[in-house]
Parts: structure tokens; C-alpha cells; sequence
């Protein structure tokens, strides 16, 4: 397959020569176990991730919008077990229900985005669902608490920028926040937008900041000001349920985020996978394909436990229907190998 498709958002990566696929889909947790699939490193050793629209990896007797679980291994060898909490919810198809979209390890304290939040009701009466909304665990995901505080008008699927082990790696004392930039999860929006917070103040919505731009010395300005904020990443073709996360062996930000295609359809076939020296930027094109799979996946990240020592392997987690003619709700990941500049 063609590495780039033109016309491209960013021009091609100087640091990443090549990005080639294997051709097996590895395929994990049975069909209907679920997706999404936040995940983050934890100080345990264990990949801690949650799920929607499935029963989890124990057959739980119903179907989940919002539940947890625990990943041991490496791909393609992998264990799993099911986390029960005190926010397990079940299934609301859709915008119907409260989906994970992003999941944090950071000094032993998990950090919990979900989508789909409802706060009040539109113009025609409707629920309205378009907010995102955080929670944190102090025991490994069996009780949550949730903040007194949401998002709206914008991070409608906010994911955190994923580091190595337990925050591990991370270049200061902060914790970042990423989205396509409107407040639907469903929609390609054309932007990603992203929030900063110290990480002893991830709860507290008064210590966030928001990129804001560039100063004239090259540096990202950051403001308190919400309808201040300024895209890090633009795409004509839309981005939808973004990530980014730290590869070590490279010192390099990969950004991963689907767009259109010309069919028109809400979840699409097409990846692009984008480099930067900072998570803010400035971006390059590693990989950038309309038909990276044969049916819609949703939900591409790279975990960084998946990641070799040097950097120049690494696994995409995803989700979808990818099986032909029906679902497949798993764990689905595919192996990439970098050719690299150094």
C-alpha cells in the first residue's frame, strides 16, 4: 500500500522514512467484548483500559456503555480481566450512552474522560449529550469519583497525551489533554485542540490552560481563556477520536486520527499517522492512506508498552467492524515498522 496519499495536511516526516504494515489483524477479547479502548501504562505494570458497547472479557451477563479491564503482555500474546466499579453503566447505544474517551495512569491515580455527558437539553427539547466529562480512581479503577465540573462547545472527545510507565517520561509537571476541536464525538471536525493542567490539579478546572497559539520566539502560548484556544493540528479532510502518545525511542509525538473519505460516511477506512518534536507540534506525515483498512475503525492509538526499546516497532490498537458483514467488537491492533532518519 501507498505510504502517502496526496494531498497531504503536513509534508512528509524527515525522521520517518517508511511506516509499513503487517499484513495480520490481530484480533483480541471475542466478538462483542467491546471498543473504544482508552488505555494508559500503569504503575503496576498492567494496561488499563475501558470499554463500550460490549460485555467485556468475562461474558459479563449484560451489555456495557461504559466498564474497565486490565491488559497483561504483548501483542499478539495478551491477558485481560475485567475491573467491576462503582460507574460501570449499561449500554446506551450511540450518543444514547456515556463512552470512555480517554484514560491517564499518573503517580498511581487513574484519570477517566467520557464523552457523551448530558447536561440539559437543546432548543428542541432533546437531551443534550454534546459535553465531556472527567473522573479519577485511587484504586486502580474500582471507584470513581466524578468532578463537579464539565466540558461544553468544544473537547467533545478529549483523550490525555499517553507517556511511558505511571506518567514516566513525561517532560514536566504537566498533564495534556487533546480533541477534535467541536463537541461531538460523530463528527470530522477540522481541528485538534489541546488543554494543559498540573498533574497534582488534574480535577480542578480552574487550573487549566489552553494552547493559544505561538509567541514571536517560537513558544506555544498557553491561556486560561477557553475562546482563546488554537488549533495544534488542522486537516481539511476532519479529524475524529484522536491520540497522541510519546514514542521514547525516537523522542518523538505520534498522532494518530482518522479523516473523510469521499463517500461520506461518519467512520471511515482512512488513517493518518503524524510526527512532531512536541506534543503542540510542528507536525509531518508518516503515514496518510483513505483506505488503511477494508471497514470503518475507529479509535487509533499507540500504546506505549506496545513500543520497542528503539522505538521502530509499534503497535496500533483500534476498534470497529471489521469482520465482513457483521461486528466484531474486540481488541483489534496491527503492528507497524518505522524506517527512521536516526
Amino acid at each position: 500500500m501507498t505510504r502517502l496519499q496526496e494531498p497531504l495536511p503536513y509534508p512528509p516526516s524527515s525522521v520517518v522514512t517508511d511506516l509499513v504494515w503487517d499484513d495480520e489483524m490481530v484480533h483480541f477479547g471475542g466478538e462483542r467484548c467491546g471498543d473504544n479502548w482508552p488505555i494508559t501504562w500503569g504503575d503496576d505494570d498492567l494496561l488499563y483500559t475501558s470499554l463500550g458497547d460490549g460485555y467485556g472479557f468475562s461474558a459479563r451477563p449484560i451489555v456495557y456503555t461504559l466498564a474497565f479491564a486490565a491488559v497483561d503482555g504483548m501483542p499478539p500474546r495478551l491477558n485481560a480481566h475485567d475491573i467491576p466499579s462503582n460507574i460501570d453503566a449499561p449500554v446506551g447505544w450511540g450518543h444514547d450512552g456515556i463512552k470512555a474517551s480517554g484514560l491517564l495512569m499518573v503517580d498511581g491515580i487513574l484519570y477517566l474522560w467520557v464523552r457523551n455527558y448530558i447536561v440539559g437539553t437543546t432548543a428542541d427539547g432533546k437531551p443534550d449529550w454534546r459535553h465531556s466529562h472527567l473522573a479519577w480512581s485511587e484504586d486502580h479503577g474500582r471507584t470513581w469519583t466524578w468532578a463537579d465540573w464539565h466540558f461544553s462547545d468544544t473537547f467533545g472527545c478529549p483523550e490525555f497525551v499517553q507517556f511511558d510507565r505511571n506518567y514516566a517520561g513525561a517532560p514536566d509537571e504537566y498533564v495534556y489533554v487533546v480533541s477534535q476541536g467541536g463537541n461531538s464525538a460523530y463528527d470530522l471536525d477540522p481541528e485538534i485542540v489541546m488543554a494543559r493542567v498540573p498533574k497534582g490539579r488534574v480535577n480542578r478546572r480552574e487550573a487549566y490552560e489552553f494552547f493559544g497559539g505561538w509567541r514571536g520566539n517560537g513558544t506555544p502560548f498557553w491561556t486560561p481563556d477557553l475562546a482563546r484556544r488554537r488549533p495544534i493540528f488542522s486537516d481539511p479532510k476532519g479529524t475524529q477520536r484522536i491520540a497522541i502518545t510519546y514514542n521514547s525511542g525516537l523522542r518523538r509525538y505520534f498522532l494518530v486520527t482518522a479523516h473523510a473519505v469521499p463517500s461520506g460516511i461518519p467512520h471511515t477506512p482512512a488513517l493518518g499517522v503524524f510526527d512532531a518534536p512536541e506534543p503542540w507540534g510542528p507536525w509531518t506525515t508518516a503515514y496518510y492512506h483513505d483506505a488503511w483498512a477494508h471497514a470503518p475503525m475507529i479509535h487509533h492509538k499507540f500504546p506505549t508498552k506496545w513500543m520497542s526499546k528503539d522505538g521502530r516497532t509499534m503497535w496500533l490498537l483500534t476498534s470497529g467492524m471489521y469482520k465482513d458483514g457483521g461486528d466484531e467488537y474486540c481488541m483489534l491492533m496491527k503492528k507497524a515498522t518505522l524506517a527512521v532518519t536516526r
